[in-house]
């Protein structure tokens, strides 16, 4: 382990810049602050990681772990409580964080993906998160986030993921002239919620390879995508509700229209 006792140290000031946009799109870097979120970097991320840091504190309360990483050669930091907590995103932070590198943003082979998710315009971090996690368990295979969603490595995003964010396959920032035109040239059908002119998802009936689109929480699926779509779906509501958050929305859609054969990582 190698202390840090100063606010001022590099490597306090590069998490605290992580923190921003700007300092996670400069340094190529981003923050997952969580035991749960450092063991599942070790497990799905590890090629990534470039450092953990603990505080004093939980470095006392869990030398036996604190010795793995040292086994397995991690670069581990150590820090008085008052700096930790300076770095912390969460109001009851655990004591314990990881800082990794963005993956590259590779586009798949379409030929081998069968369930795909299609985010436009979707503003929260939290709900980012939870339909990232949502989709792994849904047996999406990759999860593209069109120009104008928030930022896929937001601390609460990050987050909220769970660890799922390590595993899924994620591309940021796409154009739709060049994402929707790619896929329905690879046979599959471009299914979107919407309100108007639409079907169930009880009656939507989809063979065969399918991406399935959500939009903003505040104004739904764009025009602009929505002349893509070959079918446009609705969650059917009973009593007076008229909208559901947008990941809640996402994770029924997600469960009604997945191909029965399960998951095709590709």
């Amino acid at each position: 382990m190698i202390p840090i006792s100063s606010r001022d140290n590099k490597n306090l000031k590069l998490i605290r810049s992580l923190r921003r946009k700007k300092g996670r799109i400069d340094s190529g870097l981003y923050f997952a602050e969580g035991m749960r979120m450092v063991q599942e970097a070790l497990l799905d991320a590890e090629a990534e990681i470039q450092f953990i840091i603990v505080s004093d504190e939980f470095a006392e309360k869990n030398k036996i772990f604190i010795n793995s990483l040292d086994e397995k050669g991690k670069t581990v930091y150590t820090a008085r409580e008052s700096l930790f907590l300076e770095i912390c995103n969460t109001e009851s932070p655990q004591g314990i964080g990881v800082v990794l590198r963005m993956p590259e943003f590779v586009v798949p082979d379409w030929e081998k993906q069968t369930f795909v998710l299609i985010l436009d315009g979707i503003a929260d971090p939290g709900n980012l998160g939870t339909i990232i996690r949502t989709a792994e368990a849904a047996g999406v295979s990759c999860v593209c986030l069109l120009k104008g969603c928030t930022d896929l490595y937001n601390p609460k995003t990050v987050r909220s993921t769970m660890g799922s964010l390590f595993r899924m396959h994620c591309l940021s920032g796409g154009q739709v002239e060049a994402l929707l035109p790619a896929l329905k040239q690879h046979g599959f059908t471009i299914a979107v919620t919407a309100l108007k002119h639409s079907v169930s998802l009880e009656q939507a009936e989809i063979v065969g390879p399918r991406a399935l689109v959500i939009g903003s929480e505040a104004f739904g699926v764009s025009d602009e995508v929505l002349n893509y779509a070959d079918i446009r779906v609705k969650i059917s509501m009973e009593g007076k509700v008229e909208s559901l958050n947008a990941a809640v929305a996402a994770g029924i859609a997600m469960y009604f229209l997945r191909p029965q054969g399960g998951r095709d990582r590709g």
